[in-house]
């Protein structure tokens, strides 16, 4: 069950619990505080009226009527003395601290009092009754008395600085262990988006262990992906040579019918050989050495598809034509071929290239078809490598990275590639790259 005001993080989440646990232990400490006050005061009330009852008991007998008449009319200290008559109150009281008094009183004195009280709640004086000289007699104690004294201001002070400063070095902590867990989860995440990056170990030692654990496993990973383009480069080496034996020997071939057959089989190896090369090169990161103007350069590669006679329409925005890219041209040039050859070879002519700027200053590269698109379930598998929508596609020199290279050579520079349906049919590639 999630409670909406409970924190997310693991910070925020730390700090409540230090927040909890102190205020818990600095109730109990005040509740024990408070406790032990009222014990404390109730003795001394019960000890100062037990003195003022027994004094009374043994002056009074020995007073005459008008100098009793005079001590009742004063004060005795902050008591008061007053005879019995019909201006004693008749309600008893019920609040605690007179229960317990009489209780401690009574067991003080040896003998029973009486406690009386103006009437419902604490405003009125308690009137505590006792017998001196054969007559009853009030001990008046005035309301302030009933409960200790608050705490002094000083200590208040004191305890929310102490307060303060448990947080503070609260926080400290917190921030030492969570800190590095924060940057430990970027450079996961990073890593999981494609762009691998170590951490350096911080903190306590199980999170230092676990930047380790995850610096090695990219170092594993690094070894792992580069044995793998070793080979599926040296594979895709070896494979020219038997491919240009076999254009050779094409040549010989006499029926003509045979040749236009062979060399479309071999016209397909090379592609798919290409393809696999211009992965690889997509892999490996190649840094741009300066920002490229990707107006000019997307200019450069769509004359050079117009010169093989492929139908590819170009608009390029105003506000784009001076736009510059963080990527290698190199890798520009991947992505632009393998879009146009995309859209050219499972799409249908003409297609449409567009260079525009969004509101935020990336750039919108778009590339239409007008094939028949792809379906909102298959968009996300056709970005993977070697992934075949169409079995039919396995034949015809695709080998499914077409997207996946564009994909990766955008994913690097941090730009993001979407597919969309167009408007009136075919598929919408939309590239965002970021201002260099």
């Amino acid at each position: 069950m999630k409670l909406g005001l409970f924190p997310a993080s693991l910070a925020g989440r730390t700090v409540l619990l230090v927040i909890a646990v102190i205020a818990v232990a600095e109730i109990a400490t005040f509740s024990l505080l408070a406790h032990f006050r009222r014990g404390a005061h109730v003795n001394q009330t019960v000890h100062l009226l037990a003195g003022q009852v027994r004094l009374l008991q043994v002056v009074l007998p020995a007073l005459d009527a008008d100098a009793r008449a005079a001590l009742g009319a004063g004060d005795a200290g902050e008591l008061q003395l007053r005879a019995d008559g019909a201006g004693v109150p008749r309600h008893e009281p019920r609040f605690p601290f007179a229960r317990r008094l009489s209780v401690e009183l009574a067991q003080r004195l040896a003998e029973p009092v009486l406690l009386r009280h103006g009437g419902p709640g604490q405003r009125s004086g308690l009137w505590i009754g006792f017998i001196a000289a054969g007559e009853r007699w009030w001990l008046v104690l005035p309301p302030p008395r009933f409960e200790p004294q608050e705490l002094p201001t000083d200590l208040w002070l004191l305890l929310a600085a102490t307060l303060a400063a448990v947080l503070l070095i609260a926080g400290l902590f917190v921030r030492n262990i969570v800190g590095p867990l924060a940057r430990l989860g970027e450079a996961v995440a990073a890593t999981g988006d494609g762009a691998a990056r170590t951490v350096t170990p911080q903190g306590p030692r199980e999170v230092r262990r676990l930047a380790e654990r995850h610096n090695a496993m990219l170092s594993q990973l690094a070894s792992a992906a580069a044995e793998r383009r070793e080979m599926i480069a040296g594979l895709t080496h070896d494979l020219r040579a038997p491919l240009t034996r076999l254009r050779l020997r094409l040549e010989l071939l006499a029926s003509d019918s045979e040749r236009a057959g062979l060399a479309r089989d071999v016209d397909d190896m090379e592609r798919i050989v290409g393809q696999c090369l211009a992965f690889l090169r997509s892999e490996s990161g190649e840094a741009a050495s300066a920002p490229v103007c990707l107006a000019a350069l997307l200019r450069e590669e769509v004359g050079h598809q117009r010169e093989l006679g492929r139908p590819v329409a170009l608009a390029i925005s105003d506000a784009a034509e001076r736009f510059q890219v963080a990527i290698s041209s190199g890798n520009l040039r991947r992505l632009f071929d393998n879009l146009i050859d995309n859209a050219l070879q499972h799409g249908s002519p003409p297609v449409e290239v567009g260079l525009a700027i969004a509101a935020d200053g990336a750039a919108l590269l778009s590339v239409r078809d007008h094939g028949p698109g792809i379906a909102d379930a298959d968009r996300q598998r056709a970005l993977e490598a070697f992934a075949q929508l169409e079995p039919a596609r396995a034949t015809d020199g695709s080998c499914g990275l077409g997207l996946a290279i564009v994909r990766r050579i955008v994913a690097g520079c941090g730009g993001e590639l979407r597919l969309e349906a167009a408007p009136g049919g075919g598929l919408l590639v939309v590239v965002r790259l970021p201002a260099a």
